[in-house]
């Protein structure tokens, strides 16, 4: 761990715990209906540079990524922009895949971010700012590479943080998807970069993962996750037969609450020490997964199963009046041994946004019990 880090988690940890006392003894605050809720949550996380929320104060650019649809769908385009080349000037600048950017500082949690790379060529794609920015891209292509990529097999299998950053291996298959969805983007806009012409490798890599009916989160691992699937059908990386068997597969992880992120809780040894008191938090379900999830299974023509989600995680999400970050396996709000979810959940309420969008009923449409106005 650096210096930048050790300085880093005391806060972080004071932060959190102080979070979990006032969750524990005055809930979480009511912001209306979901759609209330998800219009005043965007538009302050415009004003202040879209902080991920809660007690998470800087701005994470994977997060960020996923919420993009639903935010330049909410007219906050211009915004995102002008924070997306921020923090890509930032990373450029320290040649530092940083995960959690604030004002004045940055930090690696618990290490650089792997997939900072491609959410940022995301986030670039989004708001339209590849082309201008093609020079930076370039370069932090080159570190990515360097410091993440094996091309003898496709694979990102390089340490360091992503998504789920508890997990101390390295998430092999959505590392993978995340930098195919870069590449693709790349590819479409005509930018060169150091991974010129290894798209089709790096497919194979991931086809690589492939056991049948779902992606392994990595090779030696065969555990059914949400990483390693529901973003590939986010971002229409498979084809309809495979996509077809990733979402049977993942009807093994329904919940009357959700989708559950994993089929089994980490184990000691799968975790970084930061998190060995909450190994069980990919346990349960995370409303912005089960979000995204449904928009992908829109793209893919699962329209009803897509609903059936959404309305399931809605109903747990309506009786707090906010969009929460993680949800225990009983429904409830995830709070445990000092934790407490994040409330205001940025993704969360972006992703909820884009799907109603995507199946023509805006957020402005819908009444305040969920049905169509």
């Amino acid at each position: 761990m650096t210096r930048r880090g050790l300085r880093y988690y005391p806060i972080e940890v004071a932060r959190r715990l102080r979070h979990y006392a006032e969750k524990r003894l005055y809930g979480y605050a009511d912001r209306g209906t979901l759609a209330e809720a998800a219009a005043s949550i965007l538009a302050e996380r415009a004003a202040n540079g879209f902080r991920a929320g809660g007690h998470f104060q800087g701005v994470w650019p994977r997060d960020l990524c996923f919420a993009a649809p639903g935010l330049v769908a909410s007219g906050l385009g211009d915004e995102l922009r002008v924070t997306t080349e921020g923090l890509v000037e930032r990373v450029a600048e320290s040649g530092t895949f940083y995960t959690d950017f604030h004002d004045g500082f940055e930090a690696a949690t618990p290490a650089e971010g792997v997939d900072t790379f491609p959410a940022l060529v995301v986030l670039l794609d989004e708001t339209g700012g590849i082309d201008p920015h093609g020079d930076a891209v370039a370069a932090l292509a080159e570190f990515h590479r360097r410091k993440f990529f094996d091309p003898g097999s496709g694979i990102v299998d390089g340490a360091g943080s992503a998504w789920w950053d508890s997990a101390a291996d390295p998430r092999e298959a959505y590392n993978t998807a995340m930098l195919l969805t870069a590449l693709e983007r790349l590819a479409e806009r005509g930018v060169e970069t150091a991974y010129a012409g290894w798209g089709s490798a790096i497919r194979e890599g991931l086809s690589g993962l492939w056991n049948g009916r779902f992606f392994d989160e990595a090779r030696g691992s065969s555990v059914l996750a949400c990483d390693a699937n529901v973003v590939p059908l986010y971002f229409g990386l498979v084809g309809d037969r495979r996509a077809e068997r990733i979402v049977g597969a993942l009807d093994d992880l329904r919940t009357e609450h959700g989708l559950r992120m994993r089929e089994r809780p980490f184990s000691y040894g799968e975790v970084h020490p930061y998190f060995l008191l909450h190994r069980d938090y990919h346990d349960g379900v995370w409303p912005w997964n089960s979000f995204m999830y449904a928009n992908g299974l829109v793209r893919y023509g699962f329209d009803g199963r897509a609903e059936r989600e959404v309305e399931r995680v809605e109903r747990r999400l309506r009786p707090y009046g906010t969009f929460l970050e993680a949800l225990a396996p009983d429904g409830t709000a995830y709070e445990r041994r000092g934790y407490a979810s994040a409330e205001d959940f940025t993704v969360a309420a972006a992703l909820w946004t884009e799907y109603r969008v995507r199946t023509g009923r805006p957020p402005d449409s819908i009444a305040a019990d969920g049905a169509p106005s």
